[in-house]
C-alpha cells in the first residue's frame, strides 16, 4: 500500500516534489503571468499521485485502462506540466521554459488533445471535476461489459484522481455532479480537495464558510482528512480510499480527502497568503525560496540530477501494470474468440472501429409521416444504437420529452453499471460536463437531452466540448413558441443564435424525419460536438409537398454544406421576379406554402425555397451559398427565433422574419397566429416588402 511506499521511498518522492516547486516557481516568474500558489502547495499532492499512486504509461499516454488525472483547479498548470515533464511524457523542458506562450504545449490552463497526458481542459472551476465524474461513470460501464463472473476479473479496473481546490467547491457544476456521483456511488472516483483557504481576493472566510466535508458527506461520499503537504498523511489516507474504491458496486460512494496544506508551500516570504494564489513571485522571492529548499544552483529552470533520477526510477514502477494488462487483453481476446465471441466483437466495436452511420432504407421509411422532429429523432436514436453500441446518455429528467432513451437497453444504477441509459436529474450543467467526460474517457459516445431554453443552464459545458472538439451530442427539444402552453419561461428565442456562434460545434434544426436522420448520421460521423434542435409539435412529411426527389445520401452532401433547394424556381429564364425563401426547421413547411401561394397570386412571381438547418455552416460555404442564394435575388429568411443567424445569408437588402421578443402562454395554434407564423401573414410581409401592396 502506499503508507508502505512512502516508507521505503520517501526520499526520492521529495527529491521529485522538489523539482516540481522549482519549475514551477521559473516557469511562473519567466511568463510573469500565472498562479504558482497550487504548483508549492500541491507539490506533495500531485508528486504522490504520479509517481506512486496512479498507473500510466508515458510512452502509452492513450492506454485505455490508465488512471485518469483531472487537474480541475486548472490554474494550478504549471504543477502537472512540472509532472508530466518529470515522469517522461513527450514534453521538454523547454516547453516548460515557453509556459503561457504562443503555440508552447504549456497553455495557461491544460488544454485536452494540445499537451499528451492531459485528459480535459479545465480552468473554468468546477468542470474538471464534473469531467471526472463522467469518467469514472464510463469506467464502470465499460467494466460491466467486460467483467467475467465478477467484477475484479473485468480488463477494465482503472480509477479516476481529481485535485480541486476550493474554488470548484464553490461553483454550482461540481455539486450536481458530485450529488449525482454519490448517487451513484462511483467508488472508483477519488477526490483530493486542496483546502488551502486561499483565494484571489482573500482567505476565503471572507465568501465561503460551508463545511464541504459535511455537504459531500451528504453526497454520499466518504471523507478523510489529510496534511496535504505530508507524504505519509496522504498516503495513509489515499490507502483509505483505496480500499473503498475496491469494494463491489454499490457497497460505498466516492472519496474525498479534505487536504489541508499550504498555498505557496516553501517560498518563506509567501506562502499561505492570498498573494501567492494568483500572482508571480519576484526574482528574489524565487532565489530565497531556491535556498530555503537547499538547492544551491540557484540557475533559471536549473533541476538537480537528482530529481530526474528519482523520477525515473519511480515511474518505472507505475508503468509495470500497464505491460502486464497488455498481456492480460491478448490472453483475454483468444478466450472471447473462442467462448465469446460477441464480446469479443464489442470490445472491437467499442475501442478498434470508426462508425459510418449509414442507415437502413426499410427503417427510413418506416420512419416516414407528420410527427415532432423530437419524434423523428427518437427512432432514429433507437435505430443507430443498435449498429453503434458506443452510444451511451439520456435527459435532465426530461427523457419521456425528449424521447433519448435507447430501447432494450435499463438505466444504470449504483449496482448494476450494464445498461446504456442514464438517469441525469434536474442537473443540466452537470449533466453537459458528464457527458463530456464519457466521451473524453473513451471507448463510449455521451449524448445529453432537455430543452432548448435550458441549453442556458448547461452552455459552459457545451463551449468546453467544442473548446476540446469532442463528439459529446447534445439534445435539445422545444425548440420554439411550439412548446405552447408553458409560456415564455420555456420557449427559447435566443438560443438558436447563441449555440451557431460557438465554434466548433455543428448545430442542425431540422425541417422533417429525414432531415433528422441525416442531422443524427453527420452528428455520429463528426469528430466535434453537435446540437439537435428539435420540434416539439408535429412537422409534415415535406416529400408529400414537393416534386424534388429527396434521397438520404443526396441530403446528406447538402447539408454537409448548410443548406439545399427544397423548391426551386418554376422556370429560370421567364420574366416572372423572383424571390428566395430561406427556413430551417418547423418554418420550412410556411415557407413552403408561402412560396405556393405567391405563385398563384397575379403578381408574376416565382419562389426558391432553401431549407437551411444549419446557417453557420452555410455562410462558411460562399460558393455553395452563392448557388442557393444568388445576391441578385431578394431573399426573405423565417425562423420562430431571433433568427440573425440568417443576416449574412439573406444580404442588406433581404429580410429577416423572426421573433423580436419572448414568447406567450397559449396553445401552440394560437402562438402562430398571435406571432405572425402563418402562410397569409407571412405572405403578407414579403407583399409589403416587395411593396406590392
Amino acid at each position: 500500500m502506499l503508507a508502505q511506499f512512502v516508507k521505503t521511498h520517501k526520499q526520492s518522492l521529495e527529491d521529485v516534489a522538489t523539482g516540481v516547486r522549482l519549475l514551477g516557481m521559473d516557469a511562473v516568474l519567466k511568463a510573469k503571468s500565472g498562479h504558482v500558489g497550487l504548483p508549492l502547495g500541491g507539490a506533495e499532492m500531485g508528486t504522490l499521485l504520479y509517481f506512486a499512486a496512479m498507473h500510466f504509461d508515458p510512452q502509452n499516454s492513450t492506454w485505455i485502462d490508465r488512471d485518469r488525472f483531472v487537474l480541475s483547479a486548472g490554474h494550478g498548470s504549471m504543477l502537472q506540466y512540472s509532472l508530466l515533464h518529470l515522469s517522461g511524457y513527450n514534453l521538454a523542458k523547454e516547453e516548460l521554459v515557453n509556459f503561457r506562450q504562443l503555440h508552447s504545449k504549456t497553455p495557461g490552463h491544460p488544454e485536452y488533445g494540445h499537451t499528451e497526458g492531459i485528459e480535459c481542459t479545465t480552468g473554468p472551476l468546477g468542470q474538471g471535476l464534473a469531467n471526472a465524474v463522467g469518467m469514472a461513470l464510463a469506467e464502470r460501464m465499460l467494466a460491466a461489459r467486460f467483467h467475467d463472473n465478477n467484477e475484479s476479473e473485468s480488463i477494465i479496473d482503472h480509477r479516476t484522481f481529481v485535485l480541486a481546490g476550493d474554488g470548484c467547491m464553490m461553483e454550482g457544476v461540481s455539486a450536481e455532479a458530485c450529488s449525482l456521483a454519490g448517487h451513484l456511488k462511483l467508488n472508483r472516483l477519488i477526490v483530493l480537495y486542496d483546502a488551502n483557504n486561499i483565494t484571489i481576493d482573500g482567505t476565503i472566510d471572507i465568501s465561503f464558510s460551508e463545511n464541504v466535508a459535511k455537504r459531500f458527506e451528504a453526497y454520499g461520499f466518504n471523507i478523510f482528512y489529510a496534511d496535504g503537504n505530508s507524504f505519509e498523511s496522504l498516503a495513509e489516507n489515499l490507502d483509505k480510499a483505496y480500499e473503498k474504491s475496491n469494494l463491489p458496486n454499490g457497497e460505498t460512494g466516492p472519496s474525498l480527502i479534505v487536504c489541508k496544506g499550504i498555498a505557496g508551500k516553501g517560498s518563506p516570504k509567501w506562502e499561505g497568503k492570498p498573494k501567492i494564489h494568483g500572482n508571480p513571485m519576484s526574482a528574489e522571492d524565487v532565489l530565497e525560496a531556491k535556498k530555503h529548499l537547499g538547492v544551491d544552483n540557484l540557475e533559471s529552470f536549473f533541476v538537480p540530477q537528482k530529481c530526474y533520477d528519482s523520477a525515473q526510477k519511480l515511474v518505472s514502477l507505475r508503468t509495470q501494470k500497464a505491460k502486464q494488462w497488455d498481456k492480460k487483453l491478448n490472453e483475454k481476446k483468444h478466450h472471447w474468440e473462442k467462448t465469446n465471441p460477441e464480446k469479443l466483437k464489442l470490445w472491437k466495436d467499442l475501442f478498434e472501429t470508426e462508425y459510418a452511420n449509414a442507415f437502413l432504407e426499410n427503417e427510413l421509411l418506416e420512419a416516414k409521416g407528420k410527427m415532432a422532429t423530437r419524434v423523428s429523432s427518437g427512432k432514429a436514436l433507437a435505430q443507430l444504437a443498435q449498429h453503434n453500441p458506443k452510444l451511451v446518455g439520456g435527459s435532465a429528467d426530461l427523457a419521456g420529452s425528449n424521447l433519448t432513451t435507447i430501447p432494450n437497453s435499463s438505466f444504470v444504477n449504483a449496482r448494476d453499471f450494464s445498461g446504456r441509459n442514464i438517469h441525469f436529474g434536474v442537473r443540466e450543467h452537470g449533466m453537459g460536463a458528464i457527458c463530456n467526460g464519457i466521451t473524453l474517457h473513451g471507448g463510449l459516445r455521451g449524448y445529453c437531452a432537455t430543452f432548448l431554453v435550458f441549453s442556458d443552464y448547461m452552455r459552459p459545458a457545451i463551449r468546453l466540448a467544442a473548446l476540446m472538439k469532442i463528439p459529446t451530442l447534445f439534445i435539445f427539444t422545444h425548440d420554439s413558441y411550439g412548446v405552447g402552453e408553458d409560456g415564455p419561461t420555456h420557449q427559447p428565442i435566443e438560443h438558436a443564435d447563441s449555440l451557431r456562434i460557438i465554434p466548433n460545434l455543428n448545430v442542425y434544426r431540422p425541417a422533417d424525419t429525414l432531415e433528422t436522420y441525416v442531422a443524427w448520421q453527420q452528428a455520429l460521423d463528426s469528430k466535434i460536438a453537435s446540437a439537435l434542435l428539435l420540434t416539439r409539435q408535429d412537422v409534415p412529411d415535406l416529400d408529400e409537398n414537393i416534386s424534388i426527389k429527396r434521397t438520404f445520401l443526396n441530403l446528406s452532401e447538402q447539408i454537409k454544406k448548410g443548406a439545399y433547394i427544397l423548391k426551386d424556381f418554376y422556370n429560370i429564364n421567364d420574366t416572372s421576379k423572383k424571390i428566395i425563401l430561406v427556413a430551417s426547421g418547423s418554418e420550412v413547411q410556411i415557407a413552403l406554402q408561402t412560396a405556393q401561394k405567391l405563385e398563384m397570386s397575379n403578381h408574376k412571381l416565382s419562389v426558391r425555397v432553401v431549407s437551411c438547418p444549419c446557417p453557420q455552416v452555410l455562410v462558411k460555404n460562399p460558393l455553395h451559398l452563392n448557388t442557393l442564394v444568388p445576391k441578385e435575388y431578394f431573399t426573405v429568411a423565417i425562423e420562430a427565433s431571433s433568427a440573425q443567424s440568417f443576416a449574412e445569408i439573406v444580404g442588406r437588402s433581404g429580410a429577416i422574419y423572426g421573433m423580436k421578443d419572448f414568447g406567450a402562454s397559449a396553445p401552440f395554434h394560437q402562438l402562430s397566429q398571435h406571432f405572425g407564423f402563418t402562410e397569409p401573414q407571412f405572405s403578407e410581409f414579403i407583399l409589403n416588402q416587395l411593396n406590392l401592396r
